[in-house]
């Protein structure tokens, strides 16, 4: 139970600075942790932002780093071989695109622009975390057909 607990505040913590990073960024944090009213389990925002007219729903995965990283990793959020980005499977990817379906429909903001980002948080042993954003994560005609607009993907 407290491997949960301090997982769960990892995650948090993550999420936090995230958030931060992002405001830093420019952006405008709208929901943290959004779920639809009365949806399946499952289906989470972390966060949902706004940077000028745009929507920008926002995916945290967070990690503890290792105390000394492995040289032959192929990139910083590397964990036993494992990118970070790993955990962010297609399945994943669905949930995502069908929560911000929900949530445009739920505040009437099908006439926004939106993309999804992904922010990858790497907690160093010394407790100091280290955002890294990657813009545009999912294509959504593969995911959930054409678009309703040209700029609305879906």
């Amino acid at each position: 139970m407290a491997e949960k607990n301090a997982h769960l505040e990892l995650g948090r913590a993550g999420e936090d600075a995230a958030a931060a990073f992002l405001v830093r960024q420019g952006f405008r944090i709208l929901h943290r942790n959004w779920r639809p009213q009365g949806a399946r389990s499952g289906l989470e925002l972390d966060l949902v932002t706004a940077r000028g007219d745009a929507l920008v729903f926002v995916e945290v995965k967070t990690r503890a780093l290792p105390a000394s990283p492995d040289a032959s990793a192929p990139e910083p959020f590397c964990r036993d071989g494992i990118p970070l980005y790993a955990s962010f499977t297609e399945s994943k990817r669905r949930r995502l695109a069908q929560a911000a379906r929900l949530y445009l429909s739920a505040h009437a903001l099908w006439d926004r622009p939106c993309r999804f980002d992904l922010v990858l948080v790497g907690r160093d042993p010394q407790g100091v975390f280290h955002p890294e954003q990657h813009c545009n994560v999912i294509e959504l005609r593969h995911l959930v057909g054409g678009g309703d607009t040209a700029w609305q993907p879906w």
